[in-house]
């Protein structure tokens, strides 16, 4: 009987190390961390390890350049695109989480200004492939996409080095990409 129990344990391991080995995305984060190379920048001169008095200096400085304004009820920063494909502009709200005072991961939500629920080329679902152009062009990066088994909702994402981008659709309107320095994530989730 324990024959079985240790042929089955052996099985079920094998098969969860053969289901890891496969996933493409578990792949590319594996190879780049394996790198060693640390990616801090990040968008507008924001970088991972950042003070909060760090990016509060360096935000005061963008919006006096008028490159950048507060976000709805001053919780985010508000940064606005030219859009390529709607002739129109793609609001950028983002903020970063600190981990003892220091920028770990930047979540941010893009979402097309002119939107309305009767202007259907402006919903989520087109603004997802331009804010993954957004950031190929920005990062030099190719995304893989990953499908939601829960949902059948499409991700996006990408790894250099530490450096891990990830785009999903929030709702009708709103595109999220969330920055994260997975070195310092694996610390606080172990």
């Amino acid at each position: 009987m324990r024959l079985i129990f240790k042929l089955l344990f052996v099985f079920q391991f094998s098969f969860i190390l053969y289901s890891c080995e496969v996933n493409p995305y578990l792949l590319l984060e594996k190879r780049e961390l394996e790198t060693g190379l640390v990616y801090d920048s990040l968008f507008l001169g924001v970088k991972f390890k950042m003070t909060s008095k760090e990016f509060y200096a360096h935000c005061w400085d963008l919006n006096k350049k008028e490159l950048i304004t507060q976000g709805p009820s001053n919780n985010s920063v508000r940064f606005i695109l030219q859009s390529k494909s709607n002739d129109g502009k793609i609001e950028m709200l983002f903020y970063p989480v600190f981990n003892k005072d220091s920028i770990y991961e930047v979540n941010s939500t893009f979402s097309y200004i002119g939107w309305a629920p009767w202007n259907k080329n402006l919903f989520s679902n087109f603004l997802i492939e331009e804010v993954k152009e957004i950031m190929e062009d920005w990062y030099g990066s190719n995304f893989i996409t990953i499908k939601n088994s829960k949902n059948d909702k499409m991700l996006y994402a990408t790894v250099n080095g530490n450096r891990r981008i990830a785009i999903t659709i929030v709702d009708d309107s709103k595109v999220r990409v969330r920055f994260t320095n997975l070195l310092v994530e694996k610390t606080i989730t172990e």
